[in-house]
């Protein structure tokens, strides 16, 4: 695997959010600039604005419309283009408008073959063909919605750190579409099948709370602020106050949410294993609740690790969800909505399914047995759900929120605010990080490219999950361990942001934060 790319061409990304505290810094910035390789150019800049909206943005290369990319940029160097460049040029102001016009028709087909598909069965007294015929149209849009949304963040892969958790979390639901089909078409294999599906459930889990962290600035910034935040945050409510101890807002805050997420990976793999392992045996029983059996055991500890996982999440997303929303706003309600949705209708649904069959209310369908018919129920359910996420994770997850001139008009916007707060005696962001009256807020930091990096090299950036391992590693010892290696010598001390008391020091080590 090729290590994680550095901006391209060595240069500097031009965009360091938040480094500017003022208005006027913020908006020294909104004027994009690319490096022109045009040989009559001195300077070898070329004034146009980027734009950063474009479909192709980092595939086409600078000669051929680069980061400029519209036809005004072309204009003045018509006779130095030879007809490669042209033809590049072509292609690519054609495929701006393509996106829409493929989302419509896919729905439009949808529409149109999911009815007939149900026809063509009920006409031939088939109920599993009509099954097959309409999930399969269902799932053929749900990926083509999806991979034209994933295309869209590799193309303009601006935000590295932050869009690689993205395009993990999109690639969730055209997963769980296709093999949700192949379980429904070959439900024979359907146990090994659904085991992999799941373990990458845990796997979203964990990037959604990376991708929270990140959005804040990174894990230092993000124990700034819960450090700043009302002790009361880390108690844990009824029944979960009897099993836990009270988090202490801060370093501690943030690695048991972390650990809590991770949890869930670890235990997932796990699982999936032990599936497998049990199923050759012949001592699984999938919906089965027999002592002789694995699988009442299994689900009761899994069930246990999903919910503390997605305990965490809820308690992470509670505690930073204000700066979330300002001064730039993320929309995490949304997207919090969209990770916990299908965990939750995925989990949910297959019990009510379970319990339906178990009274006698689901039962044979020709040769399909009572097990099999509520299995395949659950699949196709997933199936056509995937359909209206994939359209929510279009507006939640859409690729404009990382443009750089979207983020940096954010900016201007906040610092703007901030010094009319201030300038009003509202105290500016005094609420923050525990400034004083008059202290001005500033925005976290999100490394933000000019330039987004290669189609390639932002693929390879959003499947390797570098962080996500060494995470697992050195939390394999619990949260406590870890803190406890933080007071070892060597660690950084980092004092509390909220109060500046001495009695509020944290140790916090360079592998930690």
């Amino acid at each position: 695997m090729p290590p994680e790319p550095e901006p391209l061409n060595g240069d500097e990304p031009l965009l360091q959010g938040g480094t500017e505290s003022s208005s006027s810094g913020v908006a020294a910035k909104m004027s994009f600039m690319r490096v022109s390789s045009t040989p009559g150019d001195e300077n070898g800049v070329d004034e146009s604005p980027l734009l950063d909206d474009d479909l192709t943005t980092s595939l086409v290369p600078n000669g051929a419309g680069g980061a400029g990319g519209g036809p005004d940029n072309n204009n003045n160097n018509n006779d130095n283009e030879d007809p490669r460049q042209r033809y590049l040029q072509m292609a690519y102001e054609r495929t701006r408008w393509i996106g829409p016009y493929l989302a419509t028709v896919t729905m439009l087909s949808m529409i149109i073959l999911v009815p007939a598909a149900v026809y063509r069965a009920a006409s031939l007294g088939r109920v599993d063909v009509g099954a097959f015929d309409s999930a399969l149209v269902m799932v053929l849009g749900t990926v083509v919605m999806s991979l034209r949304l994933v295309y869209l963040h590799l193309t303009h892969w601006h935000m590295p750190d932050v869009q690689k958790y993205v395009v993990r979390i999109l690639w969730m639901v055209p997963l769980y579409s296709v093999q949700s089909y192949l379980s429904l078409r070959f439900h024979d294999a359907r146990i090994y099948i659904d085991a992999i599906r799941d373990f990458y459930e845990a796997y979203v889990i964990a990037s959604f709370v990376y991708y929270l962290m990140e959005l804040l600035g990174g894990q230092e910034r993000l124990v700034e602020i819960l450090q700043s935040k009302d002790a009361s945050l880390g108690h844990h409510k009824f029944p979960f106050n009897y099993v836990l101890n009270t988090w202490e807002m801060g370093t501690e805050f943030m690695l048991q949410c972390k650990h809590g997420a991770l949890q869930y990976v670890v235990m997932k793999l796990l699982a999936t294993i032990l599936c497998f392992m049990c199923q050759a045996a012949g001592v699984y029983g999938e919906g089965e609740f027999s002592w002789a059996t694995a699988y009442p055991y299994m689900t009761f500890v899994m069930n246990f690790s999903v919910m503390y996982a997605l305990y965490c999440l809820v308690m992470l997303f509670h505690a930073v969800n204000e700066e979330l929303c300002n001064p730039i706003n993320w929309r995490p309600l949304g997207k919090f909505l969209c990770v916990k949705g299908v965990v939750f209708f995925t989990w949910w649904q297959g019990v009510v399914i379970y319990y339906l069959r178990a009274h006698g209310i689901i039962s044979d369908i020709g040769t399909w047995s009572a097990g099999e018919v509520a299995n395949g129920l659950i699949d196709f359910c997933i199936v056509f759900e995937m359909v209206f996420f994939a359209i929510a994770h279009s507006f939640t997850f859409s690729y404009k929120e990382y443009l750089p001139s979207r983020y940096t008009s954010n900016l201007a916007a906040a610092a703007a605010a901030s010094a009319a707060d201030t300038e009003g005696g509202g105290g500016g962001g005094g609420e923050h990080e525990g400034g004083g009256a008059g202290a001005e807020y500033q925005p976290p930091a999100i490394r933000t490219l000019d330039r987004p990096l290669s189609f390639q090299d932002a693929f390879w950036s959003s499947t390797v999950p570098r962080e996500t391992l060494n995470d697992i590693q050195r939390l394999r010892g619990g949260v406590d361990e870890t803190l406890a290696r933080a007071t070892d010598p060597g660690a950084i001390s980092m004092r509390s942001m909220a109060g500046g008391d001495d009695d509020e020091l944290e140790s916090v080590t360079r592998n930690l934060v």
